[in-house]
């Protein structure tokens, strides 16, 4: 009773060649920062000490929202939804559901690296080793891409929980 599972978006936009999410829930919506600022304020108040961000395709959070603005440095990205539930008072722990393997680089990294509250669990997307599957899925990555991605969470995050689904 101290976990609650928030969903912060929303659709996809990857279209992959088996998936119909696209098509039944449609492009990416990303819930706007205040709105879940409040929500987790009120879990918070509730007793809630543990908050785990999900969405149908959590690496995508903001692209919507950012989407007209020209200064990268206003984007909003899924690091500033780590941040804002970070700044709440009474949650103690920050988990994120499935990522893409493109959204873990060095930037990202150092990004949660500065947030305290964050519990070091990357579940990554794989869906398949074999890069002939993966191009015929139409994933944007390579196995070896993935192996790269996760042995770089372990430069940052020596015991690191990195989780998959194949």
């Amino acid at each position: 009773h101290t976990r609650a599972f928030v969903k912060i978006q929303d659709g996809c936009n990857q279209f992959c060649t088996y998936s119909i999410i696209p098509y039944a829930r449609g492009r990416i919506r990303s819930r706007s920062l205040e709105d879940l600022a409040e929500e987790i304020s009120k879990l918070a108040e509730c007793g809630y000490k543990e908050i785990v961000l999900t969405g149908i395709h959590l690496s995508s959070y903001g692209k919507d929202i950012s989407s007209d603005i020209k200064n990268d440095e206003e984007k909003i990205t899924l690091i500033d939804a780590i941040k804002e539930v970070a700044k709440i008072d009474g949650i103690k722990r920050i988990r994120l559901g499935s990522l893409e393997p493109g959204i873990i680089t060095t930037e990202f990294l150092e990004e949660l690296k500065s947030v305290d509250k964050f519990c070091p669990h990357f579940h990554l997307s794989l869906q398949s080793g074999c890069d002939e599957t993966l191009k015929r899925m139409n994933r944007h990555y390579t196995a070896a891409q993935y192996l790269e991605k996760c042995q770089l969470i372990r430069a940052y995050y020596r015991f690191a929980a990195i989780t998959t689904d194949v």
